[in-house]
């Protein structure tokens, strides 16, 4: 059953959770670790126009990664992939030709798309987790018009920079 609205608590728990098992205390997170120690196994090949997709068959799981993309998005897609295993159970197949990280789309605040916003929301908060983020700019204003900086974070965290920005928009508004 679709969830009516996102479940941002719930899935913060499920994070901190995960973060605390697998004794992640730093970025980058071991996403793919993460993913193989739950039984899911990853398969990097070429989706076309498809960014990822999992696959559900009895016990077996299997999460689709286009390998034609540039590492980065791949993370992002594992981790959002990760997302609707977690937490959307009965669906025997879900792909996603492209998905947007944005919570404050028009799509997204109408609430037409529960799943993939709550998809979206594990993705980028398990890739850049609220905690990690605060500790790594605490000592120091971030400006994300400052090019540089923003590029710095995203090299530690091995996301892109779009992914970035949008994760300091959502956490700290327009600087911190």
């Amino acid at each position: 059953m679709t969830p009516l609205r996102p479940r941002y608590a719930r899935i913060d728990k499920i994070i901190d959770e995960l973060l605390t098992d697998h004794a992640v205390k730093d970025a980058p997170v071991p996403i793919d670790k993460m993913i193989k120690a739950k039984g899911v196994t990853i398969r990097k090949i070429d989706l076309k126009d498809i960014s990822g997709m999992i696959v559900r068959d009895g016990d077996s799981v299997l999460i689709g990664v286009n390998s034609t993309q540039a590492e980065n998005r791949q993370r992002f897609t594992l981790a959002h992939e990760f997302g609707h295993f977690l937490l959307h159970e009965g669906q025997p197949v879900h792909y996603d030709k492209s998905f947007r990280m944005d919570l404050r789309s028009s799509l997204s605040s109408t609430g037409t798309d529960t799943e993939e916003v709550e998809a979206n929301y594990f993705g980028s908060s398990i890739l850049m987790p609220r905690k990690f983020l605060e500790r790594d700019v605490a000592d120091r204003f971030i400006d994300i018009e400052d090019a540089d900086a923003v590029a710095d974070l995203a090299k530690r965290y091995k996301v892109s920079l779009q992914a970035m920005n949008i994760r300091l928009l959502n956490v700290f508004g327009q600087a911190s």
